[in-house]
């Protein structure tokens, strides 16, 4: 049996794969960080949103939703399904999305790790860091979690991502990001 075929797919808010996607997002993304597919297009049109189905010979297996603006490509959501994962799906989706988005930084905020703990948010990191994220230094803070910002590319442009944080919270409301350095809040 050869290896199954991965590939990412954009779709729309009428796509027929949408409930499927709708529930690996409900099993993978906490509540208190979720966002419905139809909130995600809500907010978003087809030059500043996409919502790429991740397909695995051709069958939904996860998706991501990354914000465009300017220069940037913000990964705002990324979900495989909870019986695929741990299978490389994920490392192999992220290497197809720098692909896709090649030249330009790809911005990611994962749960920033707490100190000499190894858990969940410390593999996530190492996650983004093996493929192809790097640390930018710089952090977020919603809803009392603390977040640091990842890139990929060669350096991170602070002020284009503060830029886009202010657009970020003219179209979804509760999102207020203030980036920040450690001790500099």
């Amino acid at each position: 049996m050869g290896k199954k075929e991965l590939k990412l797919k954009k779709i729309g808010s009428d796509s027929p794969d949408k409930v499927l996607l709708e529930a690996i997002n409900q099993e993978a993304i906490p509540d208190e960080e979720r966002a419905s597919l139809d909130d995600m297009f809500s907010t978003g049109t087809d030059t500043d949103l996409d919502i790429l189905e991740i397909c695995r010979d051709e069958e939904p297996v996860g998706f991501l939703a990354v914000r465009i603006y300017k220069s940037i490509r913000y990964l705002a959501y990324f979900a495989v399904r909870k019986d695929l994962r741990s299978q490389g799906i994920g490392s192999e989706a992220l290497q197809l999305l720098i692909l896709r988005y090649e030249g330009a930084p790809i911005v990611v905020e994962f749960e920033a790790p707490e100190k000499d703990r190894e858990d969940i948010r410390t593999r996530r990191k190492n996650f983004y860091l093996c493929n192809g994220f790097h640390d930018t230094g710089w952090y977020n803070s919603y809803d009392g979690t603390e977040f640091e910002v990842g890139c990929t590319g060669d350096s991170f442009d602070i002020e284009m991502f503060c830029e886009f944080a202010d657009y970020l919270s003219s179209i979804i409301e509760d999102h207020i990001p203030h980036p920040y350095r450690k001790g500099e809040k």
